[in-house]
């Protein structure tokens, strides 16, 4: 059974006044914490700075989300 990651661990990423990302970033935020919850846990907002540079590049889950959050004008407001 696939373990459900609760919007309060993915808000902890991301700035008080940021919020989560878009709808469509935060699914694939989501997709890959419950395909790999085992580098769910040790992801931390820095890494959301520099995506590419990220310990997960390469995670074809990490990567969706990297090119999504990264261009997307709603998770980038």
């Amino acid at each position: 059974m696939k373990e459900q990651i609760s919007d309060s661990r993915l808000e902890a990423l991301f700035p008080v006044d940021d919020g989560l990302p878009c709808p469509e970033g935060t699914a694939l935020l989501r997709a890959f914490a419950e395909k790999r919850p085992a580098d769910f846990v040790f992801l931390k907002p820095s890494d959301l700075v520099d995506l590419r540079n990220s310990a997960f590049d390469g995670i074809p889950e990490w990567d969706a989300f990297a090119d999504h959050f990264g261009t997307c004008e709603m998770c980038n407001a």
